[in-house]
């Protein structure tokens, strides 16, 4: 029941708190903004306004709470260009983004510019290169989650319209305008604000700024305020402000919740009833004047408020005993004055102040009036209200931290979901670049194939060709033949024709003759007979010898021929078992080639899997230590790999893998407290803010140290040497100075002048006395002497504070100086 009472209250103050710090949402809520104005043109006259709605509209997000406001003023291409660039990372993980341009813009063919400050534009081909497109702005905040917003006031009249070239042959699509076109956005969440309305422009303002940035300035950051109603409001005041000539209009689209650029004051809820009416049984449980005030204190309306008050006015002013296991002094209180007392001085105050949250004043009291039983009260809402403080203070902590953790959870997730991704494609490429080379090997064996059937059959044709040729050849030389044959027959029949013809005339001669012999002597006939009988069978054997000597004529033709036609044959026969020869051999060196491309195929695919089991270990060492790093076993696993890998491609990634874990270690070491890096530039700062003499080593020596306790003492944080740490905070600290820290030392016998220690004069040496009047006055020497002897008197004095202000000052890093430059003066370095 106790703790009942205690916690009860404990939500007095509470509530006061939730209300006076407002709703912790608002401040876990990530906000970033970029804002550029650009005024400075180069080529064309320049603009009054953009550069200082600019500067207004920055310290505006700024004022506003944003995390962060990134303000650029005057911006070339290639700057601008980085800006958005780096703003797309900041943008990535952000609640809300919102980007401000202020400057010129213009329409090319259906594509919205902004032109930076160095642009010239001397034709419309030029704005692809000198001016940056309107969706690469817009595209630079996508990574934020609940609100993309871009706000453009770059709807000027355009004075690049009027001398820019038109050399586009399509001039139709190309039209080149003042004011912007209308753009839809394409991402969600996401509204394009124009200070006009599309095709139309805007005017610059004859004030501070235009009156289209004046009304943004005023209507944007009102807290709790939807940014469409915002944007609503700025339509109706700029239409007032210009006569209706300017029409602002957003594009784009959101959903049905409040979305405001400035979170509203939280307020308060009311407890549900239930909660009421426990309070209330508790403290009529207790039934003492203080608890009902406490009850009051936490519910001051409602209906248990009035029946409190009742029990209130039943107990009157009379004390009131503790019911019994009820320990009230656990919560104490004043006791009452009496009824016509006056009250008093510390009852006055407390009155004051016994509500409020402001701590320092409940301390004030409590020191004032340390005797008085309030303080005891005051003293309890101070550690009630600093619990409270802690507890809000934890938890917005916490909170950070479980962001911090969700955002490096998410980024892991998503190095992760990139590396998984990345070793997809990966493995789909080399699955896609396997399946091209056996693709590409069954298609050689395939030509090959078709090669050696082409082969094949033009070596068939060949055959064919050459047995028809045979064939012919044969044929003809057969034909000849038959022709020398029959003309040896025809000759032959020739000749025995001729032979008989000559034989008949010879033998009508010879008959002729022979009856004429025969009627000359019939005598002689006998004997001329047997004669004509002897040249009869000497003829006839002529005939036979003749007849036997064609017949052997034409059997040596025909055995010739003959010969000829096995010599033709046996060349045709040898002619076609060469082809086949050489057909059979280029064969089998195409199958030989075929069998070492399936075997080089087979050793490719074979290498090709070894590489991608071997990729997939890589990848998998890489995935599961991404968020280790060198800190893990990555750089261990990374090496044992590197000495069993055999792909020849991944050596080059495995040494690349190293290099990189090793790099990160390396960065790792140097952020490490006491580091040689940080040592260097800690010395480095040192130095040049007055506090270390020497030059730096990265060694954290005792001059080090002992300089590290004198900066910290100067700033409010004694420590020993021993404990003495250099962090990145600190050299981070150090930084930050822009001038000396460390006042001048000077020695025992020198007197800081300025920012000079000066060798104190010596008193001059007491002289006799004076032997008369004129004695006593001063002997004046010559001016030249007088001038060289202190001169020379002085310079041993002189030259060591001269070195000593050199050792240790060093110029302004802030600004140049005056006198128009600056002297550098360093220890060596």
């Amino acid at each position: 029941m106790i703790r009942r009472l205690i916690a009860l209250a404990a939500r007095i103050g509470g509530a006061i708190l939730l209300v006076a710090l407002g709703s912790d949402s608002a401040f876990a809520e990530r906000r970033v903004a970029l804002v550029v104005g650009n005024s400075t043109y180069q080529s064309v006259p320049q603009l009054p306004n953009p550069s200082r709605d600019a500067s207004s509209v920055a310290r505006m997000f700024r004022d506003a709470g944003f995390d962060t406001v990134e303000t650029l003023v005057n911006v070339g291409n290639l700057e601008f260009k980085r800006a958005i660039r780096k703003f797309e990372t900041t943008a990535d993980q952000a609640d809300i983004a919102v980007v401000y341009y202020a400057g010129h813009g213009l329409e090319i063919g259906g594509t919205n510019y902004l032109i930076p400050v160095d642009a010239r534009l001397a034709s419309d081909r030029d704005a692809d290169d000198e001016a940056i497109p309107l969706e690469r702005l817009v595209s630079s905040a996508d990574g934020a989650k609940r609100l993309r917003l871009v706000i453009l006031d770059a709807c000027r009249d355009n004075p690049f319209v009027t001398t820019m070239r038109r050399e586009r042959r399509n001039s139709a699509t190309r039209a080149v305008s003042g004011g912007l076109g209308k753009v839809e956005p394409t991402s969600t969440d996401t509204l394009i604000a124009y200070a006009a309305k599309a095709g139309s422009t805007a005017d610059d303002g004859d004030g501070e700024h235009s009156p289209f940035t004046t009304s943004v300035l005023k209507n944007l950051p009102v807290p709790g305020l939807d940014v469409r109603l915002a944007f609503g409001r700025v339509r109706d005041e700029v239409l007032k402000a210009t006569g209706n000539r300017q029409e602002p209009f957003v594009y784009g689209a959101l959903g049905g919740g409040t979305i405001s650029l400035v979170p509203a004051p939280a307020v308060p809820q009311e407890q549900p009833v239930s909660d009421v009416k426990a309070d209330y049984d508790l403290v009529q449980k207790i039934g003492t004047k203080r608890a009902w005030e406490v009850f009051l204190a936490t519910h001051p309306t409602g209906f248990y408020a009035e029946l409190a008050r009742a029990q209130m006015e039943a107990l009157g002013n009379q004390p009131q005993a503790a019911p019994p296991n009820v320990q009230v002094a656990a919560y104490p209180q004043a006791p009452a004055p009496p009824r016509d007392a006056p009250p008093t001085k510390e009852q006055i105050e407390w009155d004051r102040i016994k509500d409020s949250v402001d701590i320092p004043a409940l301390q004030r009291f409590v020191k004032r009036f340390p005797d008085s039983p309030l303080a005891i009260a005051a003293q309890q809402r101070v550690d009630m209200l600093k619990q409270a403080n802690q507890e809000r203070e934890d938890r917005a902590r916490a909170e950070r931290e479980a962001a911090r953790l969700a955002a490096e959870e998410a980024k892991r997730k998503a190095d992760q979901e990139k590396a998984e991704l990345a070793a997809q494609r990966k493995r789909e490429d080399d699955e896609r670049r396997a399946r091209e080379a056996e693709a590409a090997e069954k298609a050689r064996a395939a030509a090959a194939a078709v090669a050696a059937e082409k082969k094949r059959q033009e070596d068939e044709r060949r055959a064919r060709e050459a047995e028809a040729e045979r064939q012919a050849k044969a044929a003809e030389a057969e034909r000849k033949a038959l022709e020398a044959k029959q003309r040896a027959e025809q000759a032959e029949r020739d000749r025995i024709a001729a032979e008989a013809a000559t034989a008949k005339a010879a033998a009508e001669k010879q008959a002729k003759d022979a009856e004429e012999a025969r009627k000359r002597a019939e005598i002689a006939a006998a004997k001329q007979a047997s004669a004509a009988e002897k040249k009869r069978l000497e003829d006839e054997r002529r005939a036979a010898a003749a007849e036997a000597e064609r017949l052997a004529k034409a059997a040596e033709v025909e055995r010739k021929a003959q010969e000829a036609k096995q010599r033709a044959e046996q060349a045709e026969r040898d002619r076609i078992a060469a082809e086949a020869a050489a057909a059979k051999a280029a064969a089998e060196k195409q199958a030989r080639e075929a069998d070492e491309a399936r075997k080089a195929a087979e050793l490719a695919a074979a290498r090709e899997a070894a590489c991608k089991s071997e990729q997939s270990r890589l990848d998998a060492i890489i995935a599961k230590d991404s968020d280790k790093g060198s800190d893990g076993s990555g750089i261990d696993d990374l090496k044992a790999f590197s000495k069993t890998v055999t792909c020849d491609r991944l050596g080059p990634v495995v040494v690349a893998a190293i290099d990189r874990f090793n790099v990160e270690a390396a960065k790792r070491a140097a952020t490490q407290p006491n580091s040689p890096q940080l040592v260097t530039s800690a010395q480095t700062e040192l130095v040049r803010i007055g506090c270390l003499t020497g030059k730096p080593d990265g060694r954290l020596s005792d001059p080090t140290r002992a300089a590290l306790v004198r900066y910290l003492a100067i700033g409010g944080q004694p420590t020993q040497p021993d404990k003495i740490s250099v962090t990145t905070d600190l050299v981070a600290e150090l930084t930050k100075h822009a001038t000396r820290v460390c006042p001048l030392q000077c020695k025992s016998d020198e007197t800081l002048k300025g920012d000079v220690c000066v060798a104190n004069e010596k008193p001059a040496p007491a002289t006799a006395s004076r032997k008369s009047d004129d004695e006593d006055k001063p002997r004046r020497k010559p001016a030249a002497t007088a001038e060289r002897e202190p001169a020379r008197r002085a310079k041993p004095e002189t030259e060591a504070p001269r070195a000593r202000q050199q050792a240790v000052a060093r110029p302004s890093i802030v600004s140049g100086g005056g006198g128009g430059h600056s002297t550098m003066i360093g220890v060596g370095f």
